[in-house]
């Protein structure tokens, strides 16, 4: 018979290592999928309520002066509106005016308005993240931007 002698142990083997790095990789594969998606939540939760923001100031403005804004940075501009005209070519008359209707961070050449946390181009311009149509005071996301939510699928054209 062979005489065996004790091993002493003094750390872990090979396998055991391994077995530990792919129960590490697997739960990675499961969890950064998922946080990246609460991310992009949170991005169109923002954009949802700072389109809500802007399409309450330009109502406002229109309840005020009779007419929409002839362009978005209208709603956040804090002087007397002289010379002004409305989206309807209609003018807007300086003791109508109660603005500014939007007071935030936002854009560089506007900064009163809000930023489109899903504008690649953010903060660069207004025109690249809302589309207003002047006629209507209709306000929507950029159709530059593309892109369906998570929520619903909806595309984000349609918010």
């Amino acid at each position: 018979m062979k005489n065996y002698q004790k091993r002493i142990s003094r750390g872990f083997t090979l396998v055991e290592l391994l077995i530990v790095i792919v129960v590490i990789a697997i739960l990675a594969l499961i969890v950064i999928p998922r946080l990246m998606s609460a991310t992009r939540r949170a991005k169109e939760a923002n954009m949802r309520e700072n389109l809500g923001r802007i399409r309450h100031a330009v109502m406002r403005f229109q309840a005020d002066t009779g007419v929409y804004p002839a362009t978005l940075p209208d709603i956040v501009a804090s002087g007397t509106p002289n010379g002004w005209v409305g989206g309807a070519a209609e003018p807007v008359l300086a003791n109508t005016y109660k603005g500014p209707y939007l007071q935030s961070s936002g854009y560089t050449d506007h900064p009163g308005i809000p930023v489109n946390p899903l504008d690649p181009n953010r903060p660069a311009s207004v025109a690249t993240s809302w589309d207003y149509d002047p006629a209507s005071g209709n306000v929507n996301v950029s159709s530059s931007i593309t892109g369906n939510t998570v929520e619903d699928n909806s595309p984000y054209s349609q918010l």
